[in-house]
């Protein structure tokens, strides 16, 4: 039986993880250094010496740029790639968009975390009033 390794990448920072924001479902871009190299990333994973068969991203343009930096630093770039939401950030609800300090201020510090960690209690919902909720709820993808 031949053995199969899973190798996982995390988005490199987008301009909202910069900001310190809840950006889950937001579709922010990559910031400025990212999108103009990422050189730490790329080069640890062409060094690595890994031949990918296929590559699983988001639909969130942050995961594939960041997918695309990876597979051009490895000249890989012609595998087949699988886009899908399941594999999104988690929806924060209401906090999308809200710097990750001030929510803790106003909720506290273990309310916020209990949010962030755990399955079972969900952020509070996402109104129809947020300032994100027309980018969101009608984003086709």
């Amino acid at each position: 039986m031949a053995a199969y390794k899973l190798v996982l990448i995390w988005h490199g920072k987008s301009t909202w993880n910069l900001e310190n924001r809840f950006s889950d479902w937001y579709d922010a871009d990559l910031s400025q250094f990212w999108a103009q190299g990422g050189e730490a990333q790329q080069a640890d994973t062409a060094r690595s010496g890994y031949e990918f068969d296929i590559c699983f991203t988001s639909v969130q343009k942050r995961a594939i740029r960041t997918l695309w930096m990876v597979l051009d630093a490895i000249d890989q770039m012609w595998l087949p790639v699988v886009r899908t939401w399941h594999l999104n950030e988690r929806h924060y609800g209401g906090l999308t968009g809200l710097k990750k300090a001030e929510t803790a201020a106003k909720h506290g510090e273990a309310q916020v975390k209990i949010w962030r960690r755990s399955y079972d209690i969900p952020p509070p919902p996402m109104e129809p009033d947020h300032p994100f909720y027309s980018n969101i709820s009608n984003d086709r993808r």
